[in-house]
């Protein structure tokens, strides 16, 4: 991982295990990073850009009940709009394959994109969930 602030100029910070598509917000002093692992979308947070933890279990959303997504959940990117009245929320765009499998052939065919919002990053809604 490294940091900029110009973005001419980098400054290698440290290295944290984790999936392909990665996405950082920035919120109260800490880092959050939206990352990629085989399948879903992973949470791990850090004050320094160095130590990381996992935060929060992975996120499939509505994945078991979506056949165009059921190959594979990817590439989680969260815009926070928590301070947008009219939003309130983060929301989050995804890629989601199916409905076979990455290693079926099915990944480039049947590709969709999707739409989630959350209020805490760990609990999400998306169109057609049943409160």
């Amino acid at each position: 991982m490294s940091s900029s602030y110009d973005l001419k100029t980098w400054n290698y910070v440290g290295h944290t295990e984790s999936g392909e598509n990665v996405c950082v917000l920035v919120e109260n002093n800490e880092y959050i990073l939206m990352h990629s692992p085989k399948n879903g979308i992973g949470l791990k947070r850090s004050a320094d850009l160095k130590t990381w933890k996992d935060y929060g279990s992975l996120i499939t959303l509505g994945q078991g009940e979506w056949p165009w997504a059921k190959g594979r959940i990817t590439a989680g990117a969260v815009v926070n709009l928590m301070h947008v009245p009219e939003f309130g929320k983060y929301v989050m765009l995804f890629h989601g394959s199916g409905p076979l499998t990455e290693e079926a052939g099915d990944f480039d065919k049947n590709a969709s994109i999707g739409i989630a919002w959350s209020d805490d990053l760990l609990n999400w809604q998306w169109p057609g969930k049943q409160p």
